[in-house]
């Protein structure tokens, strides 16, 4: 029986895939199977997945035009046969006995999901990230039903998590879409029936210049997708029946999802005050055309209170927003952050 299916989506990664998929052929737990889904890879990453796959039998590759990782996980999803799902990006890597460690964890606890931290790395710095900006920080059992706000305080990683294959019939990802694990991982936890907290390091999730330092100094041409991403979370939850429930928690996802991508604009070097007043402005006149108290919301005032950078962040906010002219309609909000994307800096 095969307990466990890793599925890694790789985009042009021949300087990390090696040690990706050592790390996962020399897990403790024999019993898994390994998909290997190339995107569209134009490095030598094809050529060197093939090479595992002739090594090791439980080794399986997939090779598609250029989607996403969204499309590429999904792919992973169609074929996965094991009791349970793991994901692993390209350039992290497990722990030897990670797989071991979760999935029994899973089974002892009874659990639909397992979670635990992650040890990031920057260069030859490493850190422990609990993942989650709330108050799990012990080993135990976590009912969402009861603790609904784990859906919000939880980082939506993917890298952490294990889950129940079932959990994943249904629920897909987003595709083409920039942060697609927050279109998912909210869901599934909202349908679990119990998830079980690690509370230890079980993924070494790696930071580089191609990953998420560049949406902190440059603009992000697609920053209009985590509406998208939020409308998609928004629609899982309903078609699970969940949205009533978790309508509060989703209002505070939505706000403070979009408020993070208003605190990246006020860092990006390469576009012009004018124009980051116009982004941060718009994106914060979609948040009150949806939500018009907002500024009232009790998550939004948690986080501003565990996290000093994001709180004085909130606190510039009137900054670059009090020369901006409200609009009444969401579209136009949108064309008005699109316009600017697309235009030349201005700088």
């Amino acid at each position: 029986m095969i307990k466990v299916s890793v599925i890694v989506p790789i985009y042009n990664a021949e300087k990390y895939i090696k040690k990706c998929v050592n790390s996962i052929i020399n897990q403790t737990l024999k019993e898994i199977e390994i998909i290997l889904v190339d995107d569209g890879s134009t490095d030598k990453t094809n050529e060197i997945i093939k090479q595992f796959e002739k090594k090791d039998e439980r080794i399986k590759t997939i090779t598609q035009k250029n989607e996403g990782a969204g499309s590429a996980r999904n792919k992973g999803i169609e074929i996965a046969t094991g009791e349970f799902i793991k994901f692993v990006d390209a350039d992290d890597y497990l722990n030897r006995d990670t797989l071991q460690k979760m999935y029994e964890a899973a089974i002892n606890n009874d659990a639909t999901l397992v979670r635990g931290n992650s040890t990031t790395l920057i260069g030859p710095f490493k850190g422990n990230d609990f993942c989650n900006w709330g108050d799990i920080k012990e080993q135990r059992i976590i009912l969402p039903r009861e603790e609904k706000n784990i859906i919000v305080t939880e980082f939506p990683n993917i890298g952490n998590k294990l889950f129940r294959r079932d959990l994943l019939e249904k629920i897909r990802f987003p595709e083409k879409l920039k942060w697609e694990d927050l279109g998912i991982v909210p869901a599934l936890m909202a349908n679990s029936e119990k998830i079980y907290d690690m509370n230890e390091p079980i993924y070494n999730y790696r930071i580089h210049m191609n990953t998420t330092v560049k949406d902190f100094l440059f603009k992000i041409k697609n920053v209009l997708d985590i509406i998208r991403i939020l409308e998609y979370l928004e629609t899982i939850l309903k078609e699970s029946k969940l949205s009533e429930e978790y309508k509060s928690q989703m209002e505070s996802m939505y706000i403070l999802h979009t408020l993070y991508r208003a605190e990246n604009a006020m860092f990006w070097i390469n576009i012009s005050k004018e124009q980051k007043k116009q982004i941060i402005g718009s994106l914060i006149n979609i948040i009150e055309l949806k939500y018009p108290n907002w500024r009232n919301n009790e998550m939004v005032e948690q986080y501003m209170k565990v996290n000093p950078l994001f709180n004085f962040d909130m606190k510039r906010l009137d900054k670059f927003t009090k020369e901006y002219k409200p609009i009444n309609s969401q579209e136009e909000a949108e064309q008005n952050i699109q316009k600017i994307l697309l235009s030349k800096s201005t700088k």
